[in-house]
């Protein structure tokens, strides 16, 4: 229907109904034609209005059309700007001007337009009427460099086109002037210029011509791997071994590079390419490389040679052998070439188990607790024995935690135990947290605490060697806010916290109330199972502290002749009654008095019971029960 219309309104164009087309173009929606029709009547602001709102793709055209007309009515001021919004400016405007021979006009709509394309044009015309200077005006304005040095070329002024090649850096200027020192035998200069403009098949063509074979491989490693490997055989027809290897190596050959060195004889060569070789490399070359490497005593290089051909265990053996360091590349290498679990899960267990213990003789602890931890947990046999597991986690954790203890990284001591929530894991990290310095800082002890508590291990915190049981006191309540939050027995620990409250409660009496503090310690003494609280040891400490010290008590004190820093005192005053007892107490129960007492009481106890003063102090194991 509407091709119908539009061969109606076509008719009545011819007719000379143009108010009757333009009805029926509208009615049938063909503006393009529309636009047409205008234009064919010479009304352009329609064509042009038409054109902006109905058929903007050919609005350009419709604006070229319009100038092309007041061009040819000699209205040239408002052809160019009807060029300009047909952006055709740049070839039209010149032509129209160069048609009227108008160039003044030219060069003044050139100036003020500041374009390059119409700089280049004002060049090229002023050069074709042998206006050189101007036209390297109108050139440097257009920033055609290559232009300039073809000029300065023709001028035969080569020093100023070298100047131009080298403030601009452009490469088709490079590329000229390059072209231009070949045409006049000037190798080295053309070579160097090829390079800059980057053309560098052209360099090495040349320099091959010209036999300039030590320039040849810098200039063949930038470019293609097809014009490298012809080098490298060029190099290698010349006997230039070294270099044609670098360029075998680069083209991607790597099989004709090993032979090559060892041909020629290049282990320097021979140990660059090493680390570049594949699996895909050819098997009797590996082995050559391989034995060349253990030959010289390259054993790094072999490992990492042995990894390349898919033999973890030759790799492992020689780092086991030569002590080659186990970094974590080499050991992730070896990992991707086990097998999977699901295939061979004991040799891969296996292989892993040798990588960690590896890393453990190099001291590379955290490596080796990675290694340890991916062992898989079950590993099922192969043989008759394929029905039967074995368990290989647990000991695997053992070892790795093992390993991190040595490491002394408190940060992934705690992580490691946490993550895998052993009962053995939980106790062995609470242990080497109580060996640092918890005492000053709480979150280490809130770690002990909660290590212990998960490992239903609930220990007495251990009490330093400064007698610090108020810190101690503090571990215990923190302690039994666990146990509680567990709902767990804290009988036990009730009985403790009593105990060491009287006994810093006595500590805090030596100097206020004397006879109080010698009335609690003859109380705590007679305390049955009082070392699970309170380490007997402690009180000469304390006796030391006192008024009345070992050296000034009566024979009225008040003192428990059973206990050992009081029947050290009684000997010392000369009382026999209690010698058995002493003796008792310091060699049937070992008791250290030098760490206690001052070593001229010890050595006066051991005069009065007529023995041997001995020259060191007896060893003893004053652990605590920590069990609950």
């Amino acid at each position: 229907m509407a091709e119908r219309e539009a061969q109606i309104a076509m008719v009545a164009i011819q007719l000379g109904l143009i108010e009757d087309a333009e009805r029926l173009y509208v009615s049938c929606g063909r503006f393009d034609l529309l636009n047409k029709m205008y234009q064919a009547c010479g009304l352009w602001e329609k064509a042009v209005e038409t054109a902006q709102k109905k058929d903007r793709i050919n609005l350009k055209g419709t604006y070229y059309a319009w100038g092309r007309y007041l061009e040819n009515v000699g209205d040239y001021k408002a052809a160019i700007a009807c060029y300009e919004k047909a952006d055709a400016h740049r070839t039209e405007v010149p032509r129209m001007f160069y048609e009227i021979k108008d160039i003044s006009s030219c060069e003044e709509y050139v100036r003020k337009a500041n374009d390059k394309y119409l700089f280049g044009w004002m060049a090229k015309y002023f050069e074709s009427k042998q206006k050189l200077d101007v036209a390297l005006n109108y050139y440097k304005l257009a920033e055609d460099f290559m232009s300039i040095v073809r000029i300065r070329c023709f001028q035969r002024n080569f020093e100023a086109a070298e100047e131009v090649v080298n403030e601009s850096s452009s490469g088709p200027a490079a590329y000229y002037l390059a072209s231009q020192y070949e045409a006049m035998e000037r190798p080295k200069d053309a070579i160097r210029l090829f390079s800059k403009s980057g053309r560098y098949n052209h360099a090495v063509r040349l320099a091959r011509e010209c036999g300039l074979d030590k320039d040849l491989v810098p200039l063949a490693i930038q470019c293609n791997k097809r014009v490298m490997l012809e080098c490298a055989k060029y190099l290698e027809e010349r006997q230039m071994y070294e270099q044609a290897v670098v360029l075998y190596k680069n083209g991607g050959n790597s099989s004709r590079a090993l032979q090559l060195c060892f041909d020629a004889k290049l282990f320097d060569s021979l140990r660059a390419i090493s680390d570049d070789l594949g699996s895909d490399t050819d098997p009797e070359l590996l082995r050559k490389v391989g034995d060349f490497f253990m030959s010289h005593s390259q054993y790094d290089k072999a490992v990492q040679l042995f990894v390349t051909c898919k033999q973890p265990k030759q790799a492992l053996e020689l780092c086991e052998k030569y002590k080659v360091e186990m970094t974590e590349t080499i050991a992730e290498k070896i990992t991707d070439l086990l097998p999977d679990k699901e295939a061979d899960a004991e040799m891969r267990n296996s292989m892993l188990k040798r990588i960690a213990d590896i890393c453990v003789q190099q001291q590379n602890y955290h490596l080796a607790t990675k290694k340890y931890t991916q062992v898989s947990s079950r590993c099922r046999l192969s043989g008759p024995f394929r029905c039967l597991t074995l368990s290989l986690q647990a000991g695997m954790k053992d070892k790795a935690m093992d390993a991190l203890l040595k490491s002394g990284d408190t940060e992934k001591i705690i992580f490691f135990a946490g993550v895998l929530r052993s009962k053995e894991i939980y106790i062995r990290a609470a242990n080497y947290l109580q060996t640092l310095n918890w005492h000053t800082e709480p979150e280490i002890m809130k770690k002990i605490i909660e290590f212990y508590n998960k490992a239903k291990a609930y220990k007495q915190v251990e009490i330093d060697e400064l007698s610090n049981y108020e810190k101690a006191l503090d571990a215990l309540r923190e302690s039994k806010k666990c146990l509680l939050k567990a709902n767990e027995d804290c009988t036990m620990l009730d009985r403790r916290i009593q105990l060491i409250e009287v006994f810093v409660n006595a500590k805090n009496l030596v100097k206020d109330d004397p006879n109080q503090f010698v009335q609690t310690c003859y109380q705590l003494l007679e305390t049955p199972n009082l070392d699970v609280a309170v380490q007997r040891t402690r009180f000469p400490a304390m006796l030391r502290a006192h008024p009345n010290n070992a050296t000034g008590l009566t024979r009225t004190s008040p003192f428990p002749p059973s206990s050992l820093p009081f029947a050290a005192c009684l000997h010392s005053l000369h009382l026999p009654a209690h010698r058995e007892e002493a003796e008792m107490l310091v060699f049937q129960r070992r008791i250290p008095l030098g760490h206690h007492v001052d070593q001229t009481v010890v050595d006066t106890i051991h005069r009065k019971l007529n023995i041997h003063i001995p020259t060191d102090s007896f060893e003893v194991d004053e652990e605590i029960d920590s069990d609950m």
